[in-house]
């Protein structure tokens, strides 16, 4: 899942209304400052039923759990045996970002074994976009928030102007099709 402005309120939505036995791991990269993420990812887990942590290196991501991209790192997620884990990087910037969801969702769509699921939220700019195309290109799921559901329509809409949308949902919607996609996977 990838937010910037709105992305907070978004994503605490979304992940309150996830069920404790989410049957997916859970990547995710908000624009916030670095002094922020660990408070963000410390509410979030309270929020939710799922366990939410900021990322650390090597960290593993397991059904239920929820990695927040630390400020001013890069985060990439990878597969090997045991499954999935972070990568930290201190990387310069990409779109003005770090951490950037580009980055992150070109990481998962190189990773996986089997499709994902990428999240565009609320946002301005483009980041993502290009990550979220190479998703779909690769037989990925992509969601993008609604025009009327999101604070600043910028990130999404340069997702669906790409043509690599396959529902565009209010934030609403989002928890209940993230169950529906998850149980085909």
């Amino acid at each position: 899942m990838g937010a910037s402005t709105g992305g907070p309120t978004a994503l605490a939505f979304i992940l309150s209304g996830l069920p404790k036995t989410f049957p997916l791991p859970i990547a995710v990269v908000q624009h916030m400052p670095e002094a922020f993420t660990r408070i963000f990812a410390a509410r979030l887990n309270q929020e939710s039923s799922l366990q939410v942590f900021e990322a650390a290196q090597g960290d593993r991501l397991k059904p239920g759990t929820v990695a927040v991209a630390p400020g001013g790192r890069q985060m990439r997620v990878h597969r090997d045996p045991e499954g999935w884990f972070v990568q930290l990087g201190e990387e310069t910037p990409w779109h003005n970002h770090v951490p950037s969801v580009d980055v992150l969702f070109d990481s998962a769509a190189r990773a996986a074994h089997r499709p994902v699921i990428a999240v565009l939220l609320t946002g301005m700019g483009k980041d993502g976009a290009e990550g979220m195309e190479d998703i779909h290109r690769r037989g990925g799921i992509t969601i993008a928030q609604s025009k009327e559901s999101s604070v600043v329509f910028g990130m999404p809409r340069a997702a669906i102007e790409r043509g690599c949308v396959d529902y565009v949902a209010d934030l609403e919607e989002i928890p209940a099709l993230l169950m529906k996609l998850s149980m085909n996977r």
